[in-house]
């Protein structure tokens, strides 16, 4: 089987966009996710607003590259969520041609953040752009079968179940379990893990700058890839704080690919 590879900005966090499309372009993707909506507190965001010189920029080597934007980063479903703050980003995203708007949820109010993903998928749409909602140990979706539930409550077809293969084995899935129909079947994030988390992290700290390149840990990842679409992306998202604190920009977008790489021909994959 074949796939496509795109390099997600979480752990290239120190890359402004034009800088990611370069790094990933020059290392062998044909794409990028990019992060658009600050996370974490203190997290400044680019100024990638419509008309920006920065968003200029980008698109420019988007286009000189022949890359993609594969999906923008993120949205977090919370109490006091307010679709419209989020005009700007979406915006952002139908000009950088993205198809996925990535969601978190952090409102333990389940009927409640349904609702707003409800919400949220309707403008969405209205850019091109579907949900990819996670689930994580750590958010108020903690398993599939929570994230399947608030998916089928938001009313929207637009919202798929994204899979990050160490949240996924974190929370206690199986690969039959990629047969749930509302998983995002095109698109998945890569990585690799321990088979335990170190008893030292807490399973936030090891989601956000403790994980492995695919083909480095112990988590059977390469047991998902044959429930995937052919061509489907493969998102490589593995932030490392030592990556991050010994190598530049350029030197991790290499080793992410080159990971990769042989990771997928030692398990038979191909990849564009």
């Amino acid at each position: 089987m074949s796939f496509r590879l795109s390099l997600a900005h979480l752990g290239m966090l120190d890359a402004p966009p034009p800088l990611l499309v370069e790094a990933a372009h020059a290392a062998g993707f044909r794409g990028v996710g990019i992060r658009l909506n600050p996370s974490r507190p203190g997290e400044q965001p680019f100024p990638m607003k419509d008309g920006s010189e920065m968003m200029r920029e980008t698109l420019a080597r988007l286009r000189d590259l022949g890359m993609a934007v594969h999906d923008i980063e993120i949205v977090r479903i919370k109490p006091d969520f307010d679709v419209r703050a989020l005009a700007g980003v979406l915006a952002s995203a139908q000009s950088l041609g993205a198809r996925r708007l990535m969601v978190n949820v952090d409102d333990a109010d389940l009927g409640r953040a349904a609702r707003n993903i409800g919400v949220l998928a309707v403008h969405a749409q209205s850019h091109g752009l579907n949900l990819g909602l996670e689930f994580m140990v750590y958010t108020a979706a903690c398993s599939l079968r929570v994230a399947r539930e608030l998916a089928e409550a938001s009313g929207s077809d637009a919202v798929r179940l994204v899979v990050d293969a160490l949240h996924f084995f974190r929370a206690g899935c199986a690969p039959e379990d990629m047969a749930d129909p509302r998983i995002d079947r095109h698109f998945m994030q890569i990585n690799d893990a321990p088979q335990k988390r170190h008893p030292g992290l807490s399973a936030g700290e090891e989601g956000r700058a403790h994980r492995l390149f695919p083909g480095e840990g112990e988590l059977p990842v390469h047991h998902l890839l044959p429930q995937l679409a052919v061509g489907a992306i493969l998102s490589v998202e593995a932030p490392s704080a030592i990556r991050m604190a010994t190598l530049g920009v350029h030197e991790r977008a290499a080793a992410a690919y080159r990971a990769t790489h042989h990771f997928l021909q030692g398990n038979g994959h191909g990849h564009e």
